[in-house]
């Protein structure tokens, strides 16, 4: 239990890649990995939208849990509402990627708000961070990611062929400062 106390970003991100990974290898209905995008494989009227929706819920909860559990600050709230914010798209799921006629339009709006709630929070986390440190090799570290981070955000947006890949990049990143560089 200490070690989840003490790594639970790591413990989250370990859990999240996992399911990624699981609900990839069991996708259908012509998931493309390179076009579709992880919240695709908990999309409405999926199949096997559970795996990914299970895997966005821990996640959030495990972030969230973590934070809490190791003293709450106002330094570490941006990544608060940012676990938060993706734990919450595993109950409000995004439109189907196939052709399926009765979904919900207010969920499927909602999850896309939580996305950009999410992205907005953690990009306030990398920019608090750089705030903050003294180091100017910290400094130049979180001024690198932010720069990743706003640069496959934006790539995410204007590329519709090869948003998976994009995405799957702008988590990597993310899961990156979030594991190793991340200092409530």
């Amino acid at each position: 239990m200490e070690f989840m106390k003490r790594h639970y970003e790591v413990v989250a991100v370990s859990i999240f890649v996992f399911f990624i990974v699981l609900a990839h290898c069991l996708s259908t209905n012509g998931y493309d990995w390179m076009r579709n995008t992880i919240s695709d494989l908990g999309a409405q009227g999926y199949g096997r939208k559970a795996i990914m929706q299970i895997g966005f819920l821990a996640f959030g909860i495990c972030l969230t849990v973590g934070i809490i559990a190791n003293g709450f600050s106002w330094s570490s709230t941006p990544i608060f509402i940012y676990g938060l914010c993706v734990g919450l798209t595993g109950i409000f799921c995004t439109k189907p990627f196939f052709d399926y006629r009765h979904y919900s339009e207010m969920q499927a709006a909602l999850h896309a708000a939580l996305a950009q709630i999410a992205g907005v929070a953690f990009t306030l986390g990398i920019i608090l961070q750089l705030w903050f440190t003294h180091s100017t090799k910290d400094k130049l570290i979180h001024i690198f990611f932010l720069a990743a981070v706003v640069i496959l955000s934006a790539s995410f947006g204007l590329s519709k062929n090869y948003q998976g890949i994009f995405q799957r990049l702008l988590y990597l990143t993310s899961f990156i400062w979030l594991v190793r560089f991340f200092r409530p």
